[in-house]
């Protein structure tokens, strides 16, 4: 008979409020969801990472191939990885479209890494911050850029003010990690009520549109620095709102978000709310509600927000019924051994 599994979890995320000006320092509200990679390890004499269509890794063998860069780099980074058979399963944070599958925009590949980060550590109890510390560390190595509020989510899990600091010393004093990266989150109460998000049909690319803002800001540090504290304010004023349950604040905040993100767009010449964002607001305001985009925009999930919970779910209900697909989601523990 063969040997069970044991499986780890990470969750994914929403970025809802503090995109791009969590880079420069400002907190970002940010949550893990109840859609998650999972990483089931069965014994085995070598070592293989199999992530199914995205492909497979088999360690140290074929060290200089080029799949699954990620996975590498965290193999890598580890002295002494434990054998055996890692299978990925990240299907949860995927769509199925007419042309092939899509991703949602729920942090993947963070959630991916910290899953596997998790396995590899093999510990009966994951320790968060550590993972996180890890994670981060082979993500934003891999990726060159991030401020890893997605690598958080994912490890801590519930909903957190999240902050990318350069002096680690100016981390909150109820940070849950505080090492040698400056990244610092502080947990937030958790919603009684689930989070709507409406999906695009089409995915978009962090690393390429934070690429184009930065472009932006070297040739108008002025404008940006306008539009950052702008987003920066919105999302102030959405944690403030969300810890104290103010529910018309947080819609507030995050309409204030949607229309910093859209000035941010227009100045720097990058379509972070698309046409089809902006459909999407007209017709979820019928309802009383508003729509924004989440994370880096351009594409993926966006946020259904309103002051009420029934004008959110009124607003859900009919853009899923004008064939939009849509989301309802729970906020979700962090990383965590199932078996």
């Amino acid at each position: 008979m063969s040997a069970q599994p044991t499986v780890w979890r990470a969750p994914g995320k929403l970025i809802l409020l503090g995109e791009y000006a969590v880079l420069d320092g400002a907190p970002a509200l940010v949550v893990a969801v109840d859609r998650d990679v999972r990483c089931a390890v069965t014994p085995d004499a070598g070592l293989r990472v199999d992530a199914g269509q995205h492909g497979a890794v088999d360690w140290p063998v074929d060290r200089g191939a080029t799949p699954l860069p990620l996975v590498r780099a965290l193999l890598a980074r580890l002295a002494d990885p434990p054998p055996g058979r890692y299978r990925l399963d990240s299907d949860a944070l995927y769509a199925d479209t007419a042309d092939g599958r899509r991703k949602l925009g729920l942090g993947s590949s963070a959630a991916t890494t910290v899953a596997l980060a998790a396995a590899l550590r093999a510990e009966a109890q994951p320790d968060p911050a550590a993972i996180y510390r890890l994670a981060q560390e082979v993500h934003r190595a891999v990726q060159g850029t991030g401020s890893g509020a997605d690598v958080a989510a994912s490890s801590f899990g519930g909903a957190l003010a999240y902050r990318w600091l350069d002096d680690p010393a100016k981390a909150p004093l109820d940070a849950l990690s505080a090492g040698d990266g400056a990244g610092h989150a502080t947990p937030l109460r958790a919603p009684d009520t689930p989070l709507w998000a409406v999906w695009s049909g089409d995915s978009a690319s962090t690393v390429a549109l934070v690429g184009q803002v930065a472009e932006w800001a070297r040739r108008d540090p002025a404008g940006h620095r306008r539009r950052i504290a702008e987003l920066g304010f919105a999302a102030r004023a959405g944690i403030d709102a969300w810890q104290a349950d103010d529910r018309a604040g947080l819609a507030a905040a995050a309409e204030a978000g949607r229309r910093a993100i859209v000035g941010l767009g227009r100045d720097a010449k990058v379509e972070l709310c698309t046409a089809l964002h902006r459909g999407l607001h007209r017709a979820a305001a019928r309802h009383g509600a508003g729509v924004k985009p989440t994370g880096a925009g351009g594409g993926d999930l966006a946020w259904i927000y309103a002051a009420e919970p029934a004008a959110e779910a009124a607003a859900a209900k009919a853009l899923e019924a004008a064939g939009h697909p849509v989301f309802r989601l729970t906020v979700a523990a962090g990383v965590e051994r199932l078996g």
